[in-house]
């Protein structure tokens, strides 16, 4: 079993933080409904904002094809295409939920006054809420799967090997919020883990990169 490249660790940080900083920030209503918040959401003033910040939330999404792709080359077989397979599903709804979160403000840009006044709040939050669970909890979950997957079969320390069960269903759970932000530390200790080791060995040999 060969060792994963180490970009494939830069890559799952920039996926775990980039999207998850481009989401904390967008101000997408989500949540308990905010009468306030819809309104904020809306306003032209953040227009450039939210376009901006959707398509960093899409770039950074790519990285989690990188880390899939890194992981399919340690495995190998089957399993390397399958892990493959759930990373560019992430990816590809990642990048899909960002845009329909976005849309929204796209929609009141474009749409005049006619949309900007027309389309009730409650219909608003709810398409904001469906974005965000597409767009964040979704590649969450194949992430998530990675994980479990990556636990049971890849070369891994014993301490990370825990560490990637416990996230990878805390990824599957996602949409429960809280769990989500486990899963994202995960993501920023295996992938420091991987970018820094010459190789990621089984945990009963030696391992004197990891020390």
């Amino acid at each position: 079993m060969t060792s994963i490249p180490r970009r494939a660790g830069g890559a799952l940080i920039v996926y775990g933080l980039g999207v998850t900083v481009a989401f904390l920030t967008i101000g997408a209503p989500g949540g308990d409904y905010d009468d306030a918040s819809i309104r904020s959401y809306l306003t032209s003033g953040h227009w450039p904002a939210a376009f901006t910040l959707a398509y960093v939330a899409a770039g950074c999404a790519l990285a989690l094809a990188v880390f899939g792709h890194g992981l399919r080359t340690a495995l190998g077989g089957a399993l390397g295409d399958f892990v493959w397979g759930l990373s560019i599903a992430g990816t590809a709804t990642a990048v899909v939920g960002g845009f329909v979160t976005a849309g929204l403000d796209v929609s009141m840009a474009e749409g005049g006054h006619a949309v900007q006044t027309g389309v009730p709040h409650p219909v608003v939050y709810t398409i904001s809420e469906i974005g965000n669970l597409i767009a964040v909890c979704g590649p969450a979950f194949f992430a998530g799967v990675i994980a479990l997957v990556w636990a049971a079969k890849g070369p891994m320390p014993t301490w990370l090997r825990v560490l990637s069960v416990v996230a990878g269903i805390c990824g599957i759970l996602a949409p429960f919020f809280f769990t989500y932000f486990l899963f994202v530390l995960w993501t920023i200790a295996a992938g420091t883990t991987v970018a820094t080791a010459r190789q990621l060995h089984p945990s009963h040999e030696p391992q004197p990169s990891l020390v």
